[in-house]
């Protein structure tokens, strides 16, 4: 199908072409060449394409043989393309061992046959259209089974249920081939375990039933000679040779179906009937049943009803088996909805949370049952941390750990395995606070005019975690700072005064004053200006008077709790400091005074 395939031709210098295309499935081609529309007088030309890789041994090749015995392999070459198979068997101490290759009935399978001389390794080289076929070359091994040497004296014809019977394999006379051992008792393959040491091998398996056992040993799909054995396994019942394992032997839960597990492989298959078994507690018996599961197992069960100690007993023919009876103690199953995180931990608030600062948390277990309590904690990276634990008794437990980078870390809390409440916590740890990094600017913290708005803003975005505060040095309830909430890590600032004067802004980011602080700000009054010069100096003169009866150094607080939005704290609370209060003059005095006034104005 000429429009599957691809055609490129390339000019030489000589006048001669190069053509080239690329065939899409074997089997044979037409190549036709014209110039000017005029086919060539040579024709066309037949190419004849094949693939040896679609060319498989079916069924595949065995990996030995025996000696002297005809082997006949077969190919399928259907696939592969026109062709035929060429086939050359070499041994390494017979050399070249004759073959031969013939087509079957069937178009394109073939058959190759040959005949093993001697024990050796074959090395066989089988081709398509003169290129190797899938799996070519292959190896093959000769062997003799006959040559075969087995030694196992009477571990061979009789055995013990639970005692391994043991026997050695030596093919050092029958050739490099690995025998097949196979054990099989009355109703079920036994397993069986097989070590080398070069050409010899010892096989062992354990009989865990009582009956007939047939041990077969083969080399390349042979039986040797005396294969298959028969051994006669003999039943032996002993309660030591009854092994009890699983929890229930040793901890058990209210109410939740505790499990044990009886092993008698070595003791042959036994009647539930052979076995007896009692819980007995202080308070209560709980019942126990027993569950043949086959190969020589048994499960048991039993649910305790009251916490306490009690006796497990497992009898054998009416003998305690090894450890009987077990001591068993029944505690309230863990239940990680009851543990409860101390609401005082740090942990638990996850607020003002620094770098090198210890995270502090305290577990309560008492009413959660028996369990395991595990905790761990994970930087922001993955890491993780180490974390320090103290029992405080009484159920509780008290953890530390420190984080020395800032983000969100991660602390698992779990009580067997399970997340207690409110796990896992999610803690963001913050840089330490660094005021100089804090930043305040605007035409508020210089001047601002009476009944206007002055404006100024604090960024606080680097400066890690802290509490803002901007405190007023100057008249007393001349104007109050107003805070807005943080965008961004920046606060805006605003503030209405009513008298003019000179004031200091003080502006702290954890109690530590910032770049810039404390700010002097003036503020005037303009309506002032436009009177004439005996007002203005009646107007200092009463201002005065009036700074005179007036703590100066009063101070108007605005703090800022901690909540965190993005780096800064702006959770607002408005607080006052202490402020001395107004001297006030005398009543005499202040008569005086006024006195003077009008004496002043007549």
């Amino acid at each position: 199908r000429s429009s599957d395939l691809v055609f490129s031709l390339n000019k030489q210098t000589d006048g001669k072409y190069d053509g080239i295309f690329v065939p899409t499935e074997t089997g044979e081609y037409l190549l036709e060449v014209s110039l000017s529309g005029d086919s060539l007088a040579s024709g066309p030309v037949r190419v004849r394409v094949v693939d040896p890789s679609l060319c498989e041994f079916s069924p595949p090749p065995p990996v030995a043989c025996r000696v002297g015995e005809p082997q006949s392999l077969q190919l399928d070459a259907r696939r592969g393309g026109l062709g035929s198979v060429g086939v050359r068997i070499v041994g390494e101490t017979s050399g070249s061992v004759p073959c031969e290759a013939a087509e079957t009935d069937v178009e394109g399978i073939w058959t190759i046959t040959f005949t093993p001389p001697e024990i050796d390794l074959l090395t066989m080289d089988v081709k398509w259209a003169g290129r190797h076929v899938a799996l070519s070359p292959l190896t093959m091994s000769v062997c003799d089974p006959l040559k075969v040497k087995i030694d196992g004296g009477d571990d061979l014809s009789k055995g013990k249920v639970g005692k391994p019977v043991r026997f050695t394999i030596d093919v050092t006379e029958a050739g490099n081939v690995k025998p097949s051992v196979t054990a099989t008792g009355p109703t079920a393959l036994q397993a069986v375990q097989m070590k080398n040491d070069r050409s010899r091998y010892t096989v062992e398996f354990v009989p865990w039933e009582v009956g007939e056992h047939k041990v077969s040993v083969q080399l390349a799909d042979d039986h040797v000679i005396g294969s298959p054995f028969q051994i006669d396994v003999d039943k032996s019942v002993e309660s030591r040779m009854v092994v009890a394992t699983g929890d229930g032997t040793r901890i058990a839960y209210v109410g939740e179906e505790a499990k044990f597990e009886l092993e008698a492989m070595q003791s042959g298959l036994l009647d539930l009937d052979a076995f007896q078994c009692t819980v007995q507690g202080v308070r209560s018996t709980a019942n126990a049943t027993l569950l043949d599961v086959g190969d020589g197992r048994y499960v048991g069960s039993y649910v305790p009803q009251f916490v306490g100690a009690y006796l497990l007993r497992i009898l054998l023919y009416g003998n305690d088996v090894p450890g009987s009876p077990f001591k068993v103690t029944v505690y309230v199953k863990a239940d990680a909805k009851k543990c409860r995180l101390d609401p005082r931990s740090t942990l638990a608030k996850a607020d003002g949370l620094l770098v090198g600062k210890p995270v502090n948390f305290r577990v309560s277990t008492k009413d959660a049952g028996m369990g395991k309590l595990d905790v761990s904690a994970t930087s922001p990276r993955g890491r993780a941390l180490r974390v320090f634990m103290a029992d405080d008794g009484d159920g509780n437990l008290s953890f530390r750990f420190e984080a020395d980078e800032p983000g969100r870390h991660v602390v698992r809390v779990t009580w067997s395995g399970e997340n207690i409440p409110g796990s896992p916590f999610k803690v963001k740890i913050w840089p330490p606070p660094n005021p100089k990094k804090v930043r305040a600017e605007g035409p508020g913290l210089h001047d601002c005019g009476v009944g206007d708005l002055g404006e100024f803003s604090v960024s606080a975005k680097d400066a890690g975690y802290g509490t803002l505060t901007v405190r007023v040095h100057g008249i007393k309830d001349a104007f109050k700072i107003q805070l807005a909430e943080s965008v961004g890590g920046i606060v805006r600032a605003t503030y209405s005064p009513q008298e003019p004067g000179d004031y200091t802004i003080v502006i702290r980011w954890d109690d530590t004053e910032i770049p810039g602080s404390p700010f002097n700000v003036k503020i005037t009054d303009p309506s002032a200006m436009e009177n004439d010069e005996v007002d203005v100096r009646a107007r200092k003169s009463r201002r005065s008077r009036r700074i005179g009866e007036r703590d100066v150094d009063d101070g108007e607080e605005v703090e800022r709790k901690p909540r965190v939005i993005g780096r800064i704290q702006s959770t607002k609370e408005v607080k006052r400091p202490e402020r001395a209060r107004a001297m006030t003059p005398d009543p005499p005095k202040a008569a005086e005074k006024e006195e003077k006034k009008k004496k002043k104005k007549k």
